[in-house]
C-alpha cells in the first residue's frame, strides 16, 4: 500500500463519546483536527461504543452540552431528574435532594450513552475533520516539534498534540509506555432497562441493598435505568436468572416507590474496576477520559469527569488560537487545572464504594447515622447536591 501522509494540529484517537465530545468543543477554532477510530460506525447502530447503558448528566454537564448548541436534542432524548432518594435496604436512615429547594430546573438529566454518543457524531458530520475509520495505530515516534503515527492502513500522520480518549484499557496509552493502576472491586455491574407499574415523576434512587449498590434513573414517564453492583462471586447466579426471576429479586431489593417491576431489558454485566494512568501528561500527549480514570458507577461521576477533562482542554485551546496547541505551557495549565477535580471525584467515588458496598455492622450502622444526620442538616444537602450537579460551589440559578 503507497504511504500517505497527513500533517494537522490535533489527532484525537478514539470517536467515542468524549473523543467526538472533544472535536465538537473545538468546532470554532481554526485548528487541523483528526479522529483515528478502531471500529467502524454503523449506519442504523452508530458507534459499538455507543451502547444502551444509562448516563446520569449533571446539571454542569447538561448545561456544557446547550452551550455546545445541543439543547433542543437533550430537551427531546434526555430526562430531567428533579429529586433524588438516597435510601439503605432494612434501615431507616434516608436523604432527599431535589431540584425546588435549590431553586433550579433540574438537578441532571438521563440519556442512554447510545443516544448521546449518535447525536455528537451526528453533529460532527457537518465539521471539517478528518476521519480515519476504521483505522487504528501500529506505531507512534515522539519528536521535539511534532508526534508521528503510522496506521494499520499505511497513513502516516503527524500532529502537534496527540489526545488518547479510547477507552478504559487505553492501547494507545500502551504504546506511549504509560500504564494504569488498577484497583479491582471485585463487583459487576448488572445494567438493564425497567418497565415501572407507577410514574416516576422523575425521581431518581440510589438504594445500598444487600447485594451492593443500586441506582434507578428516570427514564421517560414509567422506565428506569438500573445499574446493580453485585459481588463478582454472584455473576453467575444473577446472569443465569430468569426476567421474572430478577424482577422479583429487584422488587425485594428496592420495594415498591415505583410500584411493580412489570418487565426488563436485556441486561449486561461487566466488571468494576477502578482504573487510573500513572500519568496523563506526556510530551505532545494527552490522555482523556475513561483512559486517564475509569471510575465505579456508584457515583454517576465517570462521563461528567470527563466532560469537564474536555471542557478545560477546549478552552484553553481555544483561548491560545495561532499557538503550537502541543507546547507544553498549555498542556501543563490543562494539567494543573485538572488535577484538583480528577482526585477529589475519584477519591470520593473509592470511599463511597468502599462504604456502601460493605455490611459490617458497625459501618452499616454509621452510614445510616450519616444518611439521617444529612437529612437534617439543609446546608451540607445544598453543598452535596451542587457538588454532585458537577460544581465546586454553589451557581446562580
Amino acid at each position: 500500500m503507497t504511504e500517505q501522509r497527513s500533517e494537522l494540529d490535533i489527532i484525537i484517537v478514539g470517536g467515542g463519546v468524549v473523543g467526538c465530545l472533544l472535536a465538537r468543543a473545538l468546532k470554532h477554532t481554526d485548528l487541523k483536527i483528526g479522529i483515528v477510530e478502531a471500529r467502524a460506525y454503523q449506519p442504523q447502530q452508530g458507534h459499538p461504543g455507543f451502547d444502551s447503558r444509562t448516563l446520569a448528566l449533571a446539571r454542569h454537564s447538561a448545561h456544557y452540552l446547550w452551550q455546545l448548541g445541543f439543547k433542543p436534542q437533550l430537551s427531546q432524548f434526555s430526562t430531567p431528574i428533579q429529586s433524588i432518594k438516597i435510601t439503605d435496604q432494612g434501615h431507616l436512615g434516608q436523604c432527599y435532594l431535589d431540584s425546588q429547594s435549590q431553586g433550579i430546573e433540574a438537578l441532571g438529566y438521563v440519556i442512554s450513552q447510545q443516544q448521546l454518543g449518535t447525536m455528537l457524531y451526528s453533529a460532527l458530520q457537518s465539521q471539517d475533520l478528518q476521519w480515519h475509520c476504521p483505522d487504528k495505530i501500529d506505531a507512534l515516534r515522539l519528536a521535539q516539534d511534532k508526534v508521528t503515527l503510522t496506521l494499520a492502513s499505511g497513513q502516516v500522520l503527524s500532529t502537534s498534540l496527540l489526545v488518547v480518549a479510547d477507552g478504559g484499557d487505553s492501547p494507545t496509552a500502551r504504546l506511549l509506555g504509560v500504564n494504569s493502576n488498577i484497583e479491582d472491586y471485585a463487583q459487576v455491574a448488572l445494567v438493564a432497562n425497567v418497565e415501572c407499574e407507577l410514574p416516576h415523576k422523575q425521581r431518581a434512587f440510589e438504594r445500598f441493598t444487600e447485594h451492593g449498590p443500586l441506582a434507578l434513573l428516570p427514564i421517560g414517564e414509567r422506565q428506569a435505568g438500573l445499574v446493580w453492583s453485585l459481588a463478582q462471586t454472584m455473576q453467575d447466579d444473577f446472569a443465569g436468572l430468569t426476567d421474572e426471576a430478577l424482577l422479583s429479586k429487584l422488587q425485594q431489593a428496592f420495594g415498591y416507590d415505583l410500584g411493580r417491576f412489570t418487565r426488563i431489558s436485556r441486561r449486561t454485566l461487566y466488571p468494576l474496576r477502578l482504573v487510573t494512568s500513572e500519568t496523563n501528561l506526556l510530551h505532545r500527549c494527552l490522555i482523556l477520559g475513561n483512559a486517564a480514570h475509569t471510575l465505579h458507577p456508584i457515583a454517576g461521576q465517570g462521563f461528567n469527569l470527563g466532560l469537564r477533562d474536555v471542557e478545560q482542554l477546549a478552552a484553553i485551546l481555544a483561548s491560545h488560537t495561532g499557538q503550537d496547541p502541543g507546547m507544553f505551557s498549555l498542556l501543563n495549565q490543562y494539567h494543573q487545572a485538572r488535577q484538583g477535580d480528577q482526585r477529589k471525584v475519584i477519591g470520593l467515588t473509592d470511599s463511597l464504594v468502599r462504604l456502601f458496598s460493605n455490611q459490617y455492622a458497625p459501618l452499616v450502622v454509621g452510614r445510616n447515622m450519616g444518611l439521617s444526620l444529612l437529612q437534617g442538616c439543609q446546608s451540607v444537602k445544598n453543598l452535596l447536591a451542587w457538588q454532585a450537579m458537577g460544581y465546586a460551589e454553589k451557581q446562580d440559578a
